[in-house]
């Protein structure tokens, strides 16, 4: 008889052993990581998407949008990238639960890893047409099936909470389009607003400041939304947004600063634009952080800072605005630094949220989008974003 080789058979034994422990430990950081991404996407909503809802929707926008097919059905498709992406997220939640739990019960000797998979399968889905071997073996059944009809439970619950967070958005476009025009401008807003004598109304401007409150707590919560589509052709909230923070803009500069008519355009800036600068960051555009404006006026006297709109397009607004009954400003030198100073608070959100959800063009606000790349798979750096250097100093 040939000598056993006692010391290679128990190295062999060590190597399967630490195969089988590192094979547990991968599937509860698979499991772990899944739990996470659905209680911090569902349960307990943060700014920006978790690692697994960045993988996802970084897939799901290289398989949909390209360009082929031509501008229409390209149109078509951005259109539905994010409803596409957001059901796929649950299914990503239970195929890395599935494959989790197989390295789980591999780790613990339940059988090859095809068993443990079918083994997994089985028990997630709470099949049973597979069935383990030991009291330990069927109490990880039992948490895997149990984890199965919670993941299953968030989805229930998830959808309509986006849905009715996306039905609160359109809403509040719906709310501005009469006055704002399709698409929402900001010269249209305030000459209907004049027209009607609502300009200023306190009223009026609540409603935009409450609902700029509302689309930065939703569309932080859950970026997905900054990609969803919206009910009406030649909508957007973008534009929508824009248009509201522009007119308040513009009536800031063509304004005295003690005129009561002011209190409304400076409460909607002083809530609207942090909110769409906030909405930019999370969806993760490189965007500086919001100025206060009560900061923001005491730097109105100083030099105006490089923005992308025109003097001359500035101006060309105002005397359409005069013809319609607002005043002019005394002074148009510090008309156009008031109006610079406040544009540059959310000049680059608002160009780049432009670029991000190929909103209409709309003057002052829409019609100078950047141009902003793909979803990072990722990292959490910021997306690329050319904002075309040609653009910026316009003073």
């Amino acid at each position: 008889m040939r000598p056993v080789d006692t010391r290679a058979r128990n190295g062999q034994t060590r190597s399967v052993l630490a195969l089988h422990i590192l094979s547990f430990l991968v599937g509860l950081l698979i499991v772990g990581l899944v739990l996470a991404s659905a209680l911090k996407t569902v349960v307990l909503p943060r700014v920006g998407f978790t690692r697994i809802a960045r993988l996802t929707f970084s897939v799901t926008h290289r398989l949909m949008i390209h360009g082929w097919g031509g501008d229409i059905r390209r149109a078509s498709r951005i259109s539905l990238f994010a409803p596409v992406a957001l059901v796929s997220l649950p299914l990503v939640w239970m195929i890395s639960v599935t494959v989790g739990f197989a390295f789980i019960f591999y780790g613990v000797e339940a059988g090859t890893f095809t068993q443990s998979v079918t083994l997994s399968g089985s028990s997630l889905f709470t099949l049973g047409f597979a069935k383990p071997t030991g009291a330990g073996r069927d109490w990880i059944t039992f948490v895997e099936a149990t984890i199965g009809l919670g993941l299953v439970a968030l989805l229930i619950s998830y959808l309509p909470t986006i849905y009715g967070a996306y039905n609160g958005r359109e809403k509040g476009v719906k709310l501005l389009h009469p006055f704002a025009g399709t698409p929402a401008s900001s010269v249209e807003l305030l000459e209907r607003l004049e027209r009607a004598q609502f300009t200023s109304d306190s009223t009026v401007w609540t409603s935009c400041s409450n609902w700029l409150v509302d689309l930065q707590q939703s569309h932080t919560s859950f970026p997905a939304l900054c990609y969803f589509p919206m009910m009406e052709d030649g909508q957007s909230w973008v534009c929508s947004a824009g248009a509201v923070l522009d007119a308040s803009a513009i009536l800031i500069g063509s304004l005295d600063f003690s005129d009561e008519a002011l209190r409304g355009p400076l409460f909607t800036l002083a809530f609207g634009s942090p909110a769409l600068v906030r909405i930019a960051r999370t969806a993760g555009l490189p965007v500086a952080a919001p100025m206060e404006i009560a900061t923001l006026l005491d730097h109105v006297h100083e030099a105006p800072p490089a923005i992308s709109v025109r003097r001359q397009e500035y101006e060309a607004c105002i005397d359409q605005l005069a013809a319609a009954g607002i005043p002019r400003a005394a002074d148009p030198d510090s008309a156009w630094r008031v109006y610079a100073w406040v544009r540059s608070t959310y000049d680059d959100a608002l160009r780049g949220l432009a670029g991000l959800t190929d909103a209409p063009s709309a003057t002052l606000t829409t019609d100078r989008p950047a141009k902003v790349g793909r979803p990072r798979m990722f990292g959490n750096g910021p997306l690329r974003v050319d904002w075309d250097t040609s653009v910026p100093d316009r003073r």
